[in-house]
């Protein structure tokens, strides 16, 4: 297939309530018994990751955007469950702005925000509690990363405390051979504050043959 053509599947996880259930499905998306360029965003690259551990035959290159390989943590789980119960009488909306878009972006954007927003109105509340539900009871996955000698990308903000620079690093060290790229002035979602920064480094990984 033509690098400049590429046929370019996404993958919706509206309704798994798992990350290995996720994974399943974007391999399903995958033609044939071929081999595909996955890219994953935070929660996405936690999918890519588990990709990896299922089906590594079935990954090319891989690229985590602002991404987690831990298990999630007690302190985290507890607080997921409490962001659930305000759903019974807040709206997504809501939910979004009290309690993750302080942690989402560096800097205030009133697009952003309101992408951001949109985006969790429109998935709702029971993607919401699937979601919540997949993070909460993931497997770590640094034993898979150690297995990867596939080209690699590690991209994240040196501003984002939800998948800060350490972890960044340290994926990067698991990878061996991987290219880490941190972004200065850029939180988690860092496609809607540095776009293209992001678009730049995907597009050098994605053309890479190395």
């Amino acid at each position: 297939m033509n690098k400049l053509a590429p046929l370019v599947l996404s993958v919706d996880f509206r309704l798994e309530d798992s990350i290995s259930q996720m994974a399943k499905k974007a391999i399903a998306t995958i033609p044939g018994k071929s081999a595909a360029a996955v890219i994953g965003f935070s929660m996405g690259g936690m999918v890519a990751m588990e990709i990896a551990r299922q089906a590594p035959q079935r990954i090319s290159k891989l690229a985590l955007l602002n991404s987690n390989f831990h298990a999630d943590l007690a302190d985290r789980r507890a607080t997921r469950a409490q962001h659930l119960e305000q759903t019974a009488s807040m709206s997504m909306g809501n939910v979004i702005r009290q309690f993750y878009l302080e942690r989402y972006l560096h800097q205030p954007s009133l697009r952003a925000e309101e992408l951001i927003i949109n985006m969790a109105t429109e998935l709702g509340t029971a993607c919401f509690k699937a979601q919540i539900k997949a993070l909460s009871t993931r497997q770590a996955s640094g034993a898979t990363l150690k297995r990867i000698h596939k080209p690699a990308l590690i991209l994240g903000g040196n501003q984002d405390s939800v998948c800060p620079p350490e972890i960044q690093a340290r994926m990067h060290q698991m990878i061996e051979g991987s290219e880490l790229v941190m972004l200065d002035d850029c939180g988690h979602f860092s496609m809607l504050e540095k776009p293209q920064d992001v678009n730049d480094a995907l597009r050098n990984w994605y053309l890479s043959d190395e």
